[in-house]
């Protein structure tokens, strides 16, 4: 069997459709299908099933999909020990981003490794963290640089080896010239009850952050009038008095136009990690980047009490 199939049966067992998969793996639809149907003729047994418009793995085809995950576990941690006894990074390492932190970190991780790391190529996407962690999975990249916000926790899988780098507070930003930032403090949201806000698309952690705390400690559903993941599009908006927003505090400075404060119902905290493979976490390139990352941390945070390194 051919292990880019199995990869794909795994792919498909995650993800659940197969447009998804061809998504995911940059695939159209109809190859996935035939190497799908390749597949099953080689096995001899039925693999997957009609529903609707979709298929759905048989009973073989879930344990295939188990026997995939380990196939594909073991060829990964194969080239990953191979790799270890030269012990340079080399090679090309894919990594997905969000914003936020990649604003404070990214630039000064891609100079060391480029000073460092000369044999390295390091390819970047910006992708939310969800999808990105799914994209992780599905070795579409090897390294994330995600976010964690703690009212709405990313799901942990065994599969993955999550450490955090930041510590961070969600800070609520609102036009400098508002009467609430006018007396220095933390800002309740009860009192932004009936304001304009921005936030992340739906689904992302920013979004979810800003509906949970509004409605879990404000009482009230917050007025989501704009929505973009780009965190300088939020801060303009705020800037120009047509919204309020959660800023993190690694970037969420104040400016002339813009103030931020702590939420007075009680801190809001997020956490900033990288995640990579189980079986790829001592492959020198992936060791190298994390490095580059840590010690961009340590920079971006030198001298500042608000946020803390946790590594």
């Amino acid at each position: 069997m051919e292990l880019r199939r199995l990869r794909l049966l795994l792919e498909l067992s995650r993800r659940g459709t197969v447009a998804a998969v061809a998504d995911a793996l940059a695939y159209s639809p109809s190859s996935v299908s035939v190497q799908l149907a390749e597949l099953e003729r080689e096995v001899g047994v039925k693999l997957l099933r009609k529903v609707g418009r979709n298929v759905a793995l048989t009973p073989a085809g879930r344990r295939l999909a188990d026997y995939a995950a380990s196939a594909v576990a073991a060829d990964e941690a194969m080239l990953a020990e191979l790799a270890t006894l030269d012990g340079k990074p080399r090679g090309t390492v894919r990594m997905s981003f969000v914003q936020t932190p990649a604003l404070a970190l990214l630039p000064a991780a891609l100079a060391t490794l480029a000073r460092t790391a000369p044999d390295l190529a390091v390819e970047v996407v910006q992708r939310e963290t969800l999808p990105g962690l799914e994209d992780l999975r599905s070795r579409a990249v090897d390294v994330v640089l995600g976010i964690d916000y703690d009212p709405v926790p990313v799901p942990r899988h065994r599969d993955v080896d999550r450490r955090d780098l930041i510590r961070e507070e969600a800070l609520l930003a609102v036009p400098a010239n508002d009467p609430l930032a006018a007396a220095g403090g933390p800002i309740a949201l009860a009192d932004v009850e009936h304001a304009v806000w921005a936030a992340g698309h739906r689904g992302t952690g920013h979004s979810a952050t800003v509906e949970t705390i509004c409605n879990g400690l404000g009482g009230y559903a917050p007025n989501i009038r704009h929505r973009t993941d780009d965190a300088l599009i939020l801060r303009a908006l705020v800037s120009s008095g047509q919204a309020v927003t959660l800023l993190p505090a690694l970037i969420g400075t104040a400016t002339p136009e813009v103030a931020v404060r702590p939420i007075a119902e009680g801190p809001v905290r997020r956490t900033i990690f990288t995640a990579v493979r189980t079986t790829a976490i001592d492959l020198p390139a992936v060791v190298a980047v994390r490095e580059a990352l840590h010690a961009a941390a340590v920079a971006a945070t030198d001298g500042r009490a608000d946020v803390t390194v946790l590594q």
